[in-house]
């Protein structure tokens, strides 16, 4: 049976250096699967870092206000349990999100309206308007899918992350290889700036071709995931693959005792995403 690798991408603005941050990344899945399912195998784990290409220097340790913190207690971590009005709310929540970004369409990346939604974007500019940055950040992750082509491979995409995940996948989509399954956390992949840079490349938003499974896993509370729901953005393909949309508690609280909604490692550890670990591994698979 092929070894399974679980690759992931990192999102938004400047990270600690790449080791660090892999590791963290690699303690928040285990914690994870640890809490809420009592498993404590290996895991195979690569993460595709760029931070680097954007940052002249990673952040020292000490100066982060958002490490990786191990949550109190050995109880499983708290499924998302809100009603289905709170479900409605979320899912529908998008065309707020649609109104004010149709402004940034209108006057493009604008600090003003970046201030507004309380986010920073300079990332997502750079990434579209450099195609130099643009070129260097998606062949991390084609190099790195191209490492591990013989191996069922998860891949987990978070924030900005899924965004440069989907662009590559979609350049990939005669590659004969496939991904096992496709996550995205905390993604603004719904966001019509996105899907509309989408369109303008591809032709369209489509399922990418080698995906098998493809979650999408967002906290209500998230600012970058204005939309919840990927699955009315991005048709499925000819095959049926299409997106399956979750909501997520993301329980993050960093130093500072600041819940923090988007914080990778919440995303990471969430029962949600404990179970598609462990379906993605199955019984009997090498770790």
């Amino acid at each position: 049976m092929s070894a399974s690798m679980v690759i992931g991408i990192h999102g938004l603005k400047n990270k600690p250096e790449k080791d660090l941050l892999a590791r963290w990344w690699a303690m928040a899945l285990q914690e994870g699967l640890l809490r809420n399912l009592g498993l404590a195998a290996p895991l195979a784990f690569e993460l595709v870092y760029w931070a680097d290409i954007q940052y002249p220097a990673p952040i020292p340790e000490a100066e982060l206000d958002n490490p990786y913190l191990a949550t109190d207690g050995q109880d499983p971590l708290l499924r998302y349990g809100g009603t289905a009005l709170d479900t409605a709310k979320a899912m529908a929540g998008k065309w707020g999100g649609r109104a004010i970004d149709k402004g940034k369409d209108l006057i493009g990346l604008d600090e003003h309206v970046d201030h507004l939604l309380g986010l920073a974007f300079d990332d997502l500019r750079d990434y579209y308007g450099r195609p130099d940055v643009r070129d260097r950040v998606r062949d991390r992750l084609t190099h790195a899918l191209h490492r591990h082509k013989n191996k069922r491979v998860c891949l987990i995409a978070h924030s900005m992350g899924s965004v440069i995940a989907y662009d590559v996948l979609r350049m990939l989509d005669q590659d004969p290889s496939e991904i096992e399954h496709f996550v995205t956390i905390g993604s603004p992949l719904g966001l019509p700036i996105v899907t509309q840079h989408a369109r303008k490349e591809f032709s369209n938003t489509l399922v990418p071709q080698q995906v098998r499974q493809w979650t999408n896993l967002a906290d209500p509370g998230d600012k970058i995931a204005l939309d919840c729901s990927l699955g009315d953005d991005y048709r499925p393909t000819p095959r049926g693959i299409r997106v399956q949309d979750d909501l997520v508690h993301n329980d993050y609280v960093d130093r500072a005792g600041q819940s923090d909604r988007h914080n990778a490692y919440g995303y990471l550890r969430t029962p949600e995403l404990s179970d598609i670990i462990h379906g993605f591994l199955g019984a009997g698979n090498r770790v």
